[in-house]
């Protein structure tokens, strides 16, 4: 069966404990190029409950062998060039202490990947350090979206992609991210639960709950943290379409719980999600690109996408 981690600790040690169960140092034996993608969507805190904690990212890279070329790739929506949310988070001491290069994906190279059989996207663009990774270990933050329903291993993946990528991919979200994961799925993932967030994805409601989780199987790790926030993946279409498409495990009960058991751990997570139509997401989409707000910051863009938001949501 697929094997999910579930620890309890602080950020360090319970990572270092997942990635143990999960059997990380196997997975990376044979690897020599390996991109790390965190979740610093905007110039945000851990604490806040919406960026990956630095201290989690500290545990991966040190169980992973100096001999290998580590990246820290990732495309932050906030300030130009991004990395006042990696010095925010302190990501910038990393290179100094591991030697580690930091990579801002909106200002990559990229590719153009066409899909097979895709849901709603006949190719996406993706970050050429992203896409040509030998091992890519997504890290993602424990929190709701409010059109996914959650964001997790899969859905972090948007931050590969350059800014008027992610409006289009917003656009058709739940089997948007299905094509996406099809074309570069990441090989392991890990989710950091210290402080989880509840009812937004950018805006902070934090929740105190002190888990981190990690699996090879990104499916199956999106699932399980569904549940923990008390939401049914079966009712999340990506993480469940992905399953049906053999991207990984998505029914939790062919999912081996290793560590914390989910009912020990489980919360209702409060949510403010919307029932989007198709026809109101081509309109935030349409609207965001026609106001060239692709090249945005997080001060100007998302008052303005609250405002269109409440016009074609439907509760």
């Amino acid at each position: 069966m697929t094997k999910v981690a579930i620890i309890k600790g602080n950020a360090y040690k319970a990572t270092k404990e997942a990635l143990k169960l999960t059997n990380f140092k196997n997975h990376i034996k044979s690897k020599k190029s390996i991109v790390i993608k965190p979740n610093l969507t905007v110039p945000l805190r851990s604490e806040d409950g919406i960026t990956t904690d630095i201290n989690v990212i500290r545990a991966i890279l040190d169980q992973i062998p100096k001999t290998k070329n580590v990246v820290i790739a990732e495309g932050p929506g906030g300030t130009p060039k991004g990395f006042d949310t990696f010095k925010i988070n302190n990501y910038n001491k990393l290179e100094d202490e591991y030697g580690v290069k930091l990579v801002d994906t909106n200002y990559d190279e990229y590719v153009t990947v066409r899909i097979k059989n895709p849901l709603a996207l006949k190719s996406i663009k993706i970050s050429k350090t992203v896409f040509n990774s030998d091992f890519l270990i997504s890290v993602a933050k424990l929190k709701v979206h409010c059109v996914a329903k959650v964001t997790g291993t899969l859905k972090n993946m948007m931050g590969a992609c350059p800014k008027e990528q992610k409006i289009r991919i917003h656009a058709y979200l739940q089997k948007s991210l299905v094509d996406l994961n099809t074309i570069k799925m990441p090989d392991f993932g890990v989710i950091d639960g210290i402080v989880a967030n509840e009812i937004d994805e950018c805006f902070p409601y934090p929740v105190k709950m002190g888990l981190i989780l990690s699996s090879k199987d990104c499916v199956a790790l999106d699932a399980v943290s569904s549940r923990i926030m008390g939401i049914n993946p079966k009712n999340v279409h990506h993480i469940w379409n992905a399953g049906k498409k053999g991207l990984g495990t998505s029914d939790i009960d062919k999912i081996e719980i290793l560590g914390e058991k989910i009912e020990n751990v489980e919360r209702k997570f409060r949510m403010r999600h919307f029932n989007l139509t198709i026809e109101g997401q081509k309109m935030i989409a349409r609207t965001l690109m026609s106001m060239k707000l692709y090249d945005w910051s997080y001060n100007n863009v998302f008052p303005i996408y609250r405002k269109i938001r409440s016009k074609v949501f439907k509760k």
